[in-house]
């Protein structure tokens, strides 16, 4: 993202919020409930390491958001999105963040064991076909009888079949070939012509191309999933069934704390990127700030999160998504929307909007 573009959008994500730092705070949240003696210990499972993307769950923690709710956070690095809610149920993880449209397929296979989203973060859906700039494909039809690469856990290539059935392209008839190699060998493939195109999320390669200190715009084009496939959602906070069911008010003071840092960061997000990097020395504050801003076109953009906040779904949107994912994945059957979505956690809606 280029200094100009990411002033832009910092901007704008100030009067998304209405504020600055020095202005008027966010909404309050409801009064966390008293502290026990000994705080619940969580086991979280990230999607990756923080990130830019992600960067709402280090400002609840290093604000003391989670201990304002009694509850003490172990994060551990995710392998993907795609894998979180697999790893949650098979690892025995309390919460996690990771794509909901994986949760889908847990319930499917597993009722009643697998995680389910209590706040929805992504509201639409982050993939995206990656193609150079001057690739001679202009429309996701002439993906035909060429190769797409990607990493095996990618959300992209594990809801291509969705995405294929609203394009009018059979998706047997692309080859897709898993790599495991980072996105510097990724992009490569495309550069020499090895793969017509890769699978991913569009502020993953953008800010793949900023650290090499390329021009995204110079170099890649995207077909953007939310524009074929608007019924997908994105990544979501989940929680087992054991917390949902058990600790109920653990859990709900867990969305509280992680609202409180998502509503944070949007209102402060270089705040948000500094806490980071200072974190991580090792991370670029201007990648990772591009990263956050790209991250929040997949919160829905602007607009949307001031007028309906951040976390809650549209229900028959999602179980739209949810049908369309048994069919195209061939589940084994169906889920009922409340087996992958609770939204009986959420804050009030005043709470979710930023600095409203």
């Amino acid at each position: 993202m280029k200094p100009t573009m990411i002033a832009a959008a910092m901007a704008a994500l100030l009067v998304l919020a209405g504020c600055g730092r020095n202005d008027a705070p966010a909404a309050p949240a409801a009064a966390a409930p008293a502290q026990p003696a000994t705080p619940h210990k969580l086991r979280f499972l990230l999607n990756s390491g923080f990130s830019g993307a992600n960067a709402w769950f280090l400002v609840a923690q290093q604000r003391g958001y989670f201990r304002d709710e009694g509850i003490e956070v172990e994060f551990t690095d995710g392998r993907g999105a795609f894998t979180a809610a697999g790893r949650m149920l098979e690892e025995g993880f309390d919460a996690g963040y990771g794509d909901i449209q994986a949760t889908y397929e847990q319930a499917a296979h597993k009722p009643g064991q697998a995680p389910v989203g209590v706040y929805m973060v992504m509201d639409v859906s982050p993939s995206v076909i990656i193609l150079p700039l001057a690739s001679p494909v202009k429309e996701p039809t002439q993906l035909a009888g060429r190769t797409i690469t990607g990493h095996g856990t990618d959300v992209a290539l594990n809801t291509f079949e969705q995405f294929a059935s609203k394009v009018g392209l059979d998706p047997k008839s692309v080859t897709i070939v898993p790599n495991p190699g980072n996105w510097k060998t990724l992009i490569g493939l495309l550069d020499d012509h090895t793969s017509d195109a890769l699978f991913g999320y569009s502020s993953t390669s953008t800010a793949a191309i900023a650290t090499a200190g390329g021009k995204v715009e110079e170099r890649l084009r995207f077909f953007r999933f939310r524009d074929a496939v608007p019924e997908l959602y994105g990544s979501a906070l989940m929680v087992s069934p054991k917390l949902l069911h058990e600790q109920p008010q653990v859990a709900r003071g867990l969305v509280r704390a992680v609202n409180r840092g998502v509503m944070d960061t949007l209102c402060e997000p270089q705040a948000a990127i500094d806490m980071l990097v200072a974190h991580n020395p090792d991370e670029s504050a201007k990648v990772e700030l591009g990263r956050l801003m790209d991250t929040l076109d997949d919160m829905g953009g602007r607009e949307r999160i001031a007028r309906d906040g951040v976390g809650d779904i549209d229900p028959v949107r999602m179980q739209a998504g949810l049908d369309l994912t048994v069919a195209q994945r061939h589940l084994p059957r169906g889920p009922d929307l409340g087996e992958v979505f609770d939204r009986s956690l959420l804050p009030e809606q005043a709470e979710r909007r930023p600095c409203m």
